[in-house]
């Protein structure tokens, strides 16, 4: 059986040792999960699975960005990487390489040749390839390389098609 926590100490225990906007972040999520003003348990690893899944944790706090980035000037990824860290959680995991993954899917070829402002469609190239070569290099994807290399073979068709129609050097 797995240790509960009430939901109150948690948020009290990341008020005390974890930054403001993460704290604030927490409970952002905890409030769209769980009637605060009930008693509340939660286990640690139902907590650690929230943190972890990086495409959740991004949902939940989708419509808190505005208070993130203009008060806080933080992240989500920023807050995800101090609570990862802080509850000692591995950084390079399946969620996180499953949602840069589908971003970059979602980049196809027509959607970056589409683009009309060069400054525009370079970013979002060099965006791509840093991120391309972030999973390339993630120990997530080392560790099941079998499984994901014709993913990882398109994107980087893709990506090399997309250099040639516009003239870009590899």
């Amino acid at each position: 059986m797995t240790n509960k926590i009430d939901v109150n100490t948690l948020l009290n225990e990341i008020q005390r040792n974890c930054s403001e906007i993460a704290y604030l972040s927490v409970l952002h999520i905890f409030q769209k999960l769980y009637n605060l003003n009930e008693s509340v348990e939660i286990s640690n690893d139902d907590f650690c699975e929230i943190i972890k899944n990086y495409s959740l944790f991004f949902r939940y706090l989708n419509d808190y960005t505005g208070t993130i980035y203009k008060k806080y000037n933080s992240s989500i990824e920023i807050i995800y990487t101090e609570l990862c860290s802080y509850y000692k959680l591995d950084l390079d995991n399946e969620y996180r390489f499953e949602h840069i993954l589908k971003k970059l899917e979602k980049q196809t070829p027509q959607l970056l040749m589409s683009l009309s402002d060069s400054d525009i469609q370079q970013q979002t190239i060099d965006n791509f390839n840093e991120k391309l070569l972030s999973i390339k290099n993630s120990q997530y994807y080392k560790n099941n390389q079998i499984n994901l290399i014709e993913k990882i073979e398109k994107l980087e068709k893709n990506i090399a098609l997309v250099k040639k129609a516009l003239n870009i050097l590899p």
